[in-house]
């Protein structure tokens, strides 16, 4: 909070992360005629807030800042949170705690008021990541996907390695269902970076215009489409432009069905 004891998160300027509703089902984001392209033999999902709800940890901090009086939204709150201080510690260059309670400094509260967080804090995050549970539709879309044969990778931006990122979506009721789980942590740089895709499409051994990308997130999105890979939103931010939006995980089997029938 600034001096006048306003937050710095008060106005707008960042999509939510957790906008699942929409009023479209599958559709494309440019009305001119779709260039035919190959099928989508291969799907890279982000895995927060795609396979899995990842905003029960942010939320559930929110509401402790705002008891101390800070003014703001999920969306401008989170979104600070993970592009100034989050990314560089999925990446291995900053260590958690210091980036939480430089994040904290910045909106205004005490050392007293940080301790009071971080302890009211930890414990509740520490119950909430091994418990995370599947968004609806994802178990059931993702079995059929790999019963066609399409091949799967798994990304993450988490300052875990692969190894451990795996384990959480074995918990998910995910196990072997991807022929690689990439992370931020092992490659050293998060999304939206080039690199990010690329290790992606490399694990997958295709080309990007047979790859299609699922986020929910508008600079990962946007990342993708750069990296030359289709873009489909699900779960998306208000800002987030793709290819194609779904309205519900199933969705996505029409719509790779769709590109073996025609290709689009």
């Amino acid at each position: 909070m600034d001096a006048s004891g306003t937050s710095k998160w008060s106005s707008a300027g960042i999509g939510s992360a957790s906008c699942s509703a929409s009023d479209a089902s599958i559709s494309g984001a440019s009305s001119s005629p779709p260039r035919v392209r190959p099928a989508i033999d291969g799907l890279i999902f982000d895995t927060a807030d795609v396979l899995y709800d990842a905003t029960l940890w942010p939320r559930l901090l929110l509401r402790l800042v705002h008891r101390l009086g800070v003014d703001a939204t999920y969306a401008t709150f989170s979104g600070d949170w993970e592009r100034n201080y989050l990314a560089d510690v999925h990446c291995g260059r900053r260590q958690y705690d210091e980036a939480f309670e430089s994040f904290l400094l910045s909106a205004g509260l005490s050392w007293a008021q940080i301790d009071e967080v971080e302890a009211a804090s930890r414990i509740e995050r520490q119950n909430l990541e091994p418990n995370a549970r599947p968004l609806p539709g994802v178990l059931a879309t993702i079995a059929t996907l790999c019963e066609w044969r399409l091949r799967l990778v798994a990304w993450a931006d988490t300052p875990r390695s692969a190894s451990g990122v795996a384990e959480r979506i074995a918990r998910l009721g995910l196990a072997d269902r991807f022929r690689a789980v990439l992370s931020s942590f092992d490659l050293e740089a998060a999304q939206p970076a080039p690199q990010c895709y690329q290790a992606a499409l490399a694990a997958l051994d295709l080309a990007a215009d047979r790859v299609a990308y699922v986020g929910h997130d508008a600079l990962h999105l946007a990342g993708a489409k750069a990296a030359g890979l289709r873009t489909i939103a699900f779960n998306y931010q208000a800002a987030a432009e793709a290819d194609f939006f779904l309205s519900s995980f199933e969705e996505l089997l029409p719509l790779v069905r769709s590109t073996k029938n025609s290709g689009t």
